[in-house]
Protein backbone atom coordinates (compact mmCIF):
# COMPACT_ATOMS: atom_id res chain seq x y z
CA UNK A 1 0.00 0.00 0.00
CA UNK A 2 1.37 3.41 -0.87
CA UNK A 3 1.57 5.85 2.04
CA UNK A 4 0.60 9.51 0.50
CA UNK A 5 3.17 11.97 1.67
CA UNK A 6 0.91 14.66 3.25
CA UNK A 7 0.10 11.70 5.75
CA UNK A 8 3.47 10.77 5.80
CA UNK A 9 6.71 13.22 6.12
CA UNK A 10 5.68 14.88 8.97
CA UNK A 11 5.70 11.73 10.86
CA UNK A 12 8.28 10.46 9.61
CA UNK A 13 10.22 13.38 10.68
CA UNK A 14 8.85 13.22 14.38
CA UNK A 15 10.10 9.92 14.32
CA UNK A 16 13.35 9.57 12.80
CA UNK A 17 14.33 12.59 15.32
CA UNK A 18 13.06 11.22 18.16
CA UNK A 19 15.34 7.92 16.80
CA UNK A 20 18.73 9.94 16.51
CA UNK A 21 17.91 11.65 19.41
CA UNK A 22 18.47 8.35 21.08
CA UNK A 23 20.61 7.40 18.89
CA UNK A 24 23.04 10.86 20.05
CA UNK A 25 22.33 9.65 24.09
CA UNK A 26 19.10 12.02 24.12
CA UNK A 27 16.36 10.86 25.96
CA UNK A 28 13.38 12.19 23.71
CA UNK A 29 10.04 11.21 24.13
CA UNK A 30 6.82 12.17 21.60
CA UNK A 31 4.43 13.93 22.91
CA UNK A 32 1.29 11.56 21.58
CA UNK A 33 -0.59 13.94 20.14
CA UNK A 34 -1.18 16.33 22.81
CA UNK A 35 0.64 19.38 21.23
CA UNK A 36 -1.21 21.64 22.94
CA UNK A 37 -0.14 20.98 26.00
CA UNK A 38 3.66 21.34 25.54
CA UNK A 39 3.54 24.84 23.22
CA UNK A 40 3.26 23.14 19.75
CA UNK A 41 6.08 20.63 20.30
CA UNK A 42 6.95 17.36 19.31
CA UNK A 43 9.34 15.66 21.06
CA UNK A 44 10.20 16.13 25.15
CA UNK A 45 13.51 15.24 26.01
CA UNK A 46 14.52 14.63 29.61
CA UNK A 47 16.74 16.72 31.88
CA UNK A 48 18.25 15.77 35.11
CA UNK A 49 16.29 18.04 37.03
CA UNK A 50 13.14 16.14 36.42
CA UNK A 51 10.61 18.85 37.04
CA UNK A 52 12.13 20.67 33.35
CA UNK A 53 11.99 19.14 30.06
CA UNK A 54 13.11 20.67 27.15
CA UNK A 55 10.93 21.18 24.20
CA UNK A 56 11.43 20.26 20.29
CA UNK A 57 9.20 21.01 17.55
CA UNK A 58 10.14 19.22 13.83
CA UNK A 59 9.38 20.78 10.83
CA UNK A 60 9.48 18.01 7.79
CA UNK A 61 10.04 19.21 4.22
CA UNK A 62 11.46 19.47 0.90
CA UNK A 63 13.19 21.96 -0.86
CA UNK A 64 14.52 21.27 -4.72
CA UNK A 65 17.67 22.98 -4.36
CA UNK A 66 20.80 21.68 -2.78
CA UNK A 67 21.63 25.65 -1.67
CA UNK A 68 17.93 25.95 -0.01
CA UNK A 69 16.56 24.53 3.38
CA UNK A 70 12.94 23.94 3.80
CA UNK A 71 11.76 25.59 7.35
CA UNK A 72 8.30 25.67 7.18
CA UNK A 73 5.19 27.29 5.67
CA UNK A 74 3.96 30.52 7.08
CA UNK A 75 0.80 30.63 8.47
CA UNK A 76 0.17 34.30 8.15
CA UNK A 77 0.74 37.90 8.64
CA UNK A 78 1.25 37.67 12.42
CA UNK A 79 4.49 35.93 11.19
CA UNK A 80 5.97 39.14 10.85
CA UNK A 81 5.81 40.20 14.21
CA UNK A 82 5.20 37.72 16.48
CA UNK A 83 8.13 34.68 17.19
CA UNK A 84 7.64 31.28 14.88
CA UNK A 85 8.85 28.94 17.25
CA UNK A 86 8.42 28.92 20.63
CA UNK A 87 9.76 25.04 21.83
CA UNK A 88 13.73 25.01 23.09
CA UNK A 89 15.06 23.41 19.93
CA UNK A 90 13.43 23.26 16.27
CA UNK A 91 15.12 20.30 13.92
CA UNK A 92 14.09 21.02 10.36
CA UNK A 93 14.17 17.73 8.62
CA UNK A 94 14.86 18.26 4.99
CA UNK A 95 14.54 15.02 2.42
CA UNK A 96 16.66 14.70 -0.32
CA UNK A 97 14.79 15.16 -4.19
CA UNK A 98 14.01 11.42 -4.24
CA UNK A 99 11.55 10.76 -1.12
CA UNK A 100 10.68 14.96 -2.08
CA UNK A 101 9.34 14.50 -5.03
CA UNK A 102 7.21 11.52 -5.06
CA UNK A 103 3.10 11.46 -3.90
CA UNK A 104 4.05 8.55 -2.19
CA UNK A 105 6.13 5.42 -0.84
CA UNK A 106 5.65 1.87 0.03
CA UNK A 107 7.78 2.29 3.08
CA UNK A 108 11.70 2.58 1.51
CA UNK A 109 12.75 5.43 3.12
CA UNK A 110 15.95 5.65 5.40
CA UNK A 111 17.61 7.84 7.55
CA UNK A 112 19.55 8.20 3.88
CA UNK A 113 17.24 10.38 2.58
CA UNK A 114 17.28 12.60 5.51
CA UNK A 115 19.04 15.72 6.07
CA UNK A 116 18.62 17.44 10.27
CA UNK A 117 19.26 21.09 11.15
CA UNK A 118 18.94 21.10 15.30
CA UNK A 119 18.26 25.03 15.72
CA UNK A 120 18.13 27.13 19.95
CA UNK A 121 14.73 28.22 19.34
CA UNK A 122 16.20 31.83 19.41
CA UNK A 123 18.37 31.48 16.19
CA UNK A 124 15.52 29.42 14.56
CA UNK A 125 13.58 32.67 14.79
CA UNK A 126 16.12 34.97 13.73
CA UNK A 127 16.47 32.48 10.81
CA UNK A 128 13.04 32.06 9.95
CA UNK A 129 12.37 35.87 10.12
CA UNK A 130 14.89 36.89 7.73
CA UNK A 131 13.70 34.68 5.17
CA UNK A 132 10.11 35.36 5.52
CA UNK A 133 10.86 39.23 5.32
CA UNK A 134 12.70 37.90 2.03
CA UNK A 135 9.89 36.04 0.67
CA UNK A 136 7.33 38.63 1.28
CA UNK A 137 9.40 41.44 -0.33
CA UNK A 138 10.11 39.55 -3.43
CA UNK A 139 7.27 40.19 -6.52
CA UNK A 140 5.26 38.18 -7.47
CA UNK A 141 6.34 37.09 -11.23
CA UNK A 142 3.46 37.41 -13.50
CA UNK A 143 1.93 40.03 -11.67
CA UNK A 144 4.67 42.02 -9.41
CA UNK A 145 2.36 42.07 -6.90
CA UNK A 146 2.99 41.33 -3.26
CA UNK A 147 2.93 37.94 -2.02
CA UNK A 148 0.50 35.93 0.55
CA UNK A 149 2.05 34.68 3.28
CA UNK A 150 -0.74 32.34 4.10
CA UNK A 151 1.06 28.62 3.24
CA UNK A 152 4.25 30.89 1.68
CA UNK A 153 7.10 27.92 1.88
CA UNK A 154 9.71 29.66 3.95
CA UNK A 155 13.70 28.57 3.19
CA UNK A 156 16.92 29.72 3.89
CA UNK A 157 20.18 29.37 1.74
CA UNK A 158 21.99 26.28 3.31
CA UNK A 159 25.03 28.21 4.18
CA UNK A 160 23.20 30.52 6.82
CA UNK A 161 22.07 27.46 8.82
CA UNK A 162 25.12 24.81 8.35
CA UNK A 163 26.53 25.55 11.46
CA UNK A 164 23.70 23.62 13.05
CA UNK A 165 23.30 20.57 10.61
CA UNK A 166 23.27 17.44 12.72
CA UNK A 167 24.12 19.98 15.44
CA UNK A 168 22.58 16.93 18.11
CA UNK A 169 25.51 18.24 20.54
CA UNK A 170 23.22 21.77 21.32
CA UNK A 171 20.05 19.34 22.85
CA UNK A 172 22.25 17.22 25.01
CA UNK A 173 24.38 20.39 26.50
CA UNK A 174 21.27 22.20 26.84
CA UNK A 175 19.58 18.75 28.95
CA UNK A 176 22.86 18.67 30.94
CA UNK A 177 23.06 22.17 31.71
CA UNK A 178 19.68 21.71 33.69
CA UNK A 179 21.59 20.43 36.50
Amino acid sequence: MAIRKQQSHGRIGEAAVAAKCWMHGIPAYNTAGLRANFAGSDLLVDTPDPTRKLLVQVKTGYNPSPEWVYMTQCSGQQELEKPKFVSDFVVFVNLDKRAGTTHGHNGELDFQHLSYYVVPRERANVLYRAALVREHARPLIKTGGQRKLGNLAVNVEAAEIAEFRDAWHLIRQAGAADV
